[in-house]
Parts: C-alpha cells; sequence; structure tokens
C-alpha cells in the first residue's frame, strides 16, 4: 500500500508536458484580433486600411496600367513611365482616377479582409483548441471565399480606374475627376461596368488563396502569446505574402487589364479571355503575359502590407473586450 502510495505521489509531481496538446488558459486572447471584432469594427478597420494602402501607392498603380497598355515601347520600365506621366500632366496625372479608387476600395477592401475573418471564423481557423497549427488550406479557401465575393465590388472599380488611368485630355484641358468619373459611367452603363468580371475572378481568387495562405504562415511565427501581432510584423508578413501571391498572379492581371482597358488608337479591342491570352502570346511572346511584373509586385505588396498592418494596428488598439 506504501509503494502505492509513493508511485500515485510522485506521478502527481512529475512534471507534465506542456508542449503538446496543450493551450492557453484564456483561449479567446489567443485568437486573431481582427478575428474577434464586432462586425461595424471589422468593416471600418478593413475599408480604413484599404484607403491607405491605395493612396500611399496610387501613382506607382497608375504607371503599372500604362505601362502593362504599352505596345509602342514608350516606357523603358515603371520609374520612366511615372516620370513620364509627372512630366506631361503635373503631380495631378499620377492621381488621375484616385476618387473612382477610393469610392470603390472601401467596399471591396472590407469584403475581402472581413469576408476573409468572416470564413475563418466559420471554418475555426483561428481556434486554437481546433487547429493549434493553423491550418492551411483553410485559410486558403477562407481568403479564396472572400476573394470571390469581392468581385461585385471590384469589377466595376477596377475597369473604371483603369479608363481613368488612361484618359489623355485635351490640351488645356483642366481635369474634373468626378465629372470624367460620372461621364464614363453613363456612358459604359450597368452592363458595361461589369466587362471582365470573369476575368477579375480568374484574377483575385487564386491571388487571395495564395496572399491569405501564405499570411497566415508567416504571421503565426511572429505573434505573442496572446496570439496578436506588432504593426511592424504585420506588415512584413502582409508585404512578404502580396510579393508572392502578385507576382506570381501577374499574368491574370495582364489579361484583365487589356480587357477592361480601352485600346489605344490603331489596336483591335481585346475580347475573351482565352482569345487574350492566344492574342498575347503570338504577337508578344509569353513574356507578354508577365509584363509589369515588378511593377506589379512593388505596387501589390505594399498596398497589402500597409492595409493588414492599419487593420491589425487599430484590432489591437481598439479590441473587442
Amino acid at each position: 500500500v506504501c509503494h502505492t502510495r509513493c508511485v500515485e505521489i510522485r506521478t502527481q509531481m512529475a512534471p507534465r508536458n506542456t508542449h503538446s496538446h496543450t493551450y492557453p488558459i484564456n483561449t479567446f486572447d489567443s485568437v486573431r484580433a481582427a478575428a474577434t471584432l464586432p462586425l461595424w469594427k471589422n468593416v471600418v478597420f478593413s475599408a480604413a486600411g484599404g484607403v491607405a494602402g491605395a493612396v500611399v501607392v496610387y501613382p506607382l498603380d497608375i504607371s503599372k496600367t500604362q505601362l502593362q497598355m504599352d505596345k509602342a515601347g514608350k516606357f523603358r520600365g515603371l520609374f520612366h513611365c511615372f516620370n513620364t506621366i509627372k512630366a506631361e500632366g503635373g503631380m495631378g496625372a499620377l492621381y488621375r482616377g484616385l476618387p473612382a479608387n477610393i469610392i470603390g476600395i472601401m467596399p471591396e477592401k472590407t469584403i475581402k479582409l472581413a469576408g476573409n475573418d468572416f470564413f475563418r471564423g466559420i471554418f475555426k481557423v483561428d481556434d486554437p483548441s481546433v487547429y493549434p497549427e493553423g491550418n492551411i488550406g483553410l485559410e486558403g479557401l477562407s481568403g479564396g471565399l472572400a476573394g470571390a465575393c469581392q468581385i461585385v465590388i471590384t469589377t466595376p472599380m477596377e475597369i473604371t480606374k483603369i479608363r481613368m488611368q488612361m484618359y489623355k485630355p485635351a490640351p488645356g484641358e483642366t481635369v474634373n475627376q468626378m465629372k470624367v468619373l460620372g461621364d464614363l459611367v453613363k456612358e459604359m452603363g450597368l452592363r458595361g461596368m461589369y466587362t471582365g468580371t470573369f476575368s477579375t475572378f480568374m484574377r483575385d481568387c487564386p491571388f487571395s488563396i495564395v496572399y491569405f495562405s501564405l499570411y497566415g504562415i508567416f504571421r503565426r511565427k511572429l505573434v505573442d502569446e496572446n496570439g496578436k501581432i506588432s504593426s511592424g510584423g504585420a506588415l512584413v508578413c502582409s508585404t512578404g505574402a502580396g510579393l508572392v501571391a502578385a507576382s506570381g498572379s501577374t499574368p491574370l492581371d495582364v489579361i484583365k487589364t487589356r480587357l477592361q482597358a480601352t485600346p489605344p488608337p490603331g489596336v483591335a479591342p481585346y475580347k475573351g479571355w482565352l482569345p487574350t491570352v492566344k492574342r498575347i502570346v503570338a504577337e508578344e511572346g509569353a513574356g507578354g503575359l508577365f509584363k509589369g511584373v515588378g511593377p506589379r509586385s512593388i505596387i501589390i505588396a505594399p498596398l497589402f502590407g500597409i492595409a493588414l498592418m492599419v487593420k491589425e494596428s487599430l484590432s489591437n488598439a481598439f479590441p473587442s473586450h
């Protein structure tokens, strides 16, 4: 009896393995801050992040669009295009189309970022009692579904932004961006606003799958014991994920841009997703599909980096509890 009792005591006093199948006492704190926000905060923080990122990178975005549409070889690269636009139209030309972008970016980034959190919640991706090490497949699926949902906003936003970016004002014309935007919308009509919906879907879903999968992996490396991440950490994680996702999806972005932009004089319009792929390869070689890969990566990586940094920072500063 004494021997049995001693064994029981030694067993009770023995250190337990704290590294296997154990979770924080307060499981709620280990869940991503953004995933526990009330809906209105998630919407506001997502929109704020989207606007901040878009405003910062917009001059490079307009340069990227004109570079991708440049079949005459006018521009030698992103920064040459940037300087040419500035020289020809002044600083204002670098922000042509920004109002349309801001109008669209708020609901678009809200759907993408808040939608991703919504699907992560459904799949319990951020619950450490279900997935202690995360689940890259479900993270990608959550991002892909959010990307699919956002195209209802992204498609009209992108086509108006691209048309505004390619707009060439007449000599001496003072550009009223809201008037030009209104005229474009009136000219295209509802159906025209959704030109290129399939190409937008084909770009945004794969991008979102790759982006949110990688962001989840990178983020888990830098969170603290409460599952929170610093502003700098969020910037690094989201920028790194954006760099990979943006460069890999460049061919899909080129196809979408060619379908949605008004072609330069003397260039026949692009029609159909597969016919556009074949035409680009036939006229420009396979490398034509990667036109602007550097600029796109330079733009998208910090855009999402800033957007997620702002959202994570606001989520940490104004938590739900």
